[in-house]
């Protein structure tokens, strides 16, 4: 049996398959389905026309009124909205399904299972509230709603469009999101929030420097100390033969005085000093302090070369200068017969 992508890539997503191998596929589904399940699910929307809750402007706790089917005319709560589906599924409008006992929800007690109808977004209005001065309520229908402009509701903790009646000045809110309750598994915002880390630096790492050979194989067979001759042939190219032009330009490099380097004197050092200090004490975040503490401790290699330098321990500038001498006096040589 082969496997190929494409056929992976159409079965993952019914939705790009056309019309008729989608029915065909949902003909497929209903032969493994339960009977009294058959036809009862729409047809999927296509992913690129989905709508969130808020687009669709219907949500749960809303207020709906039915315009067509057996439920004209009565006005129920919303209980959830289906993006998949675009319907909604509406309070005490459900049909009687058999359920076998491996498929029965929580608190389940009997075969028979009242499960919400689907009801097509197009065939509800959303309903709004609204109080007269005698404090009597009546029921707003909208024929269509538009969103507005967006503003942060804490209830959500998210942004979301105002929702009005189309073509009037009258804004529907969003309702009560349902309260979620805490389960066995759940953890509270206050220990959520407790800081059980560590801030980490390039300076300071968390891991021990016992355990980089742990994490490392010190014996793998790639980690190779000694190099053979023919990978250092590969590694350091053959030595070429200098042109004129080469060997005149290093003649004038040897000509040019020596580059010293000279400790800094102490107004300097002060001055560099201070605006160290004035740079630290405008930093407030104890974790940046604590990152530029660490890296002060470090030393590089370049730092310590130039120390020495200074200190006239090692002078690697002007270490050419004899081989530049004698090149010169090469080049010279070379003038005077020509």
């Amino acid at each position: 049996m082969s496997w190929t992508t494409g056929k992976s890539r159409y079965v993952k997503d019914v939705s790009k398959l056309p019309k008729y191998l989608q029915k065909q596929f949902a003909k497929e589904q209903d032969k493994v389905a339960l009977p009294g399940f058959k036809g009862f699910y729409p047809d999927l929307v296509p992913r690129r026309d989905q709508m969130s809750r808020f687009e669709a402007g219907i949500m749960e706790g809303d207020m709906a009124y039915v315009t067509e089917g057996p439920h004209k005319g009565k006005v129920l709560e919303v209980l959830a909205y289906s993006p998949q589906y675009d319907t909604v599924s509406l309070a005490n409008v459900t049909s009687k399904k058999l359920i076998p006992k491996p498929f029965w929800p929580e608190g389940q007690t009997s075969h028979v299972f009242d499960f919400p109808d689907f009801i097509p977004r197009k065939q509800v209005r959303v309903v709004g509230k609204e109080k007269d001065d005698e404090g009597k309520i009546s029921y707003v229908v909208a024929e269509e709603v538009e969103m507005g402009e967006k503003y942060f509701d804490e209830r959500f903790n998210q942004w979301v469009p105002r929702r009005y009646i189309k073509h009037h000045d009258y804004e529907l809110p969003w309702p009560q999101p349902q309260k979620v309750e805490d389960g066995e598994l759940s953890t509270s915002p206050e220990v959520m929030r407790e800081k059980t880390f560590e801030f980490n630096t390039i300076g300071k790492s968390t891991i021990p420097k016992s355990l980089v050979n742990e994490l490392r194989n010190p014996y793998s067979k790639y980690k190779r100390r000694t190099l053979d001759g023919l990978q250092v042939a590969k590694l350091n190219g053959p030595e070429m033969p200098l042109t004129t032009e080469q060997k005149i330009w290093l003649a004038k490099e040897a000509e040019k005085p020596k580059k010293t380097l000279q400790p800094l004197s102490e107004e300097v050092q002060d001055f560099i000093g201070s605006k160290m200090a004035e740079h630290m004490n405008k930093i407030k975040s104890p974790e940046l302090r604590m990152h530029l503490e660490e890296l002060s401790k470090m030393k590089t290699r370049g730092y310590e070369e130039t120390m020495s330098a200074i200190n006239g321990e090692v002078d690697k500038i002007g270490s050419n200068t004899d081989f530049g001498i004698a090149l010169a006096t090469e080049v010279k040589t070379k003038e005077q017969q020509i």
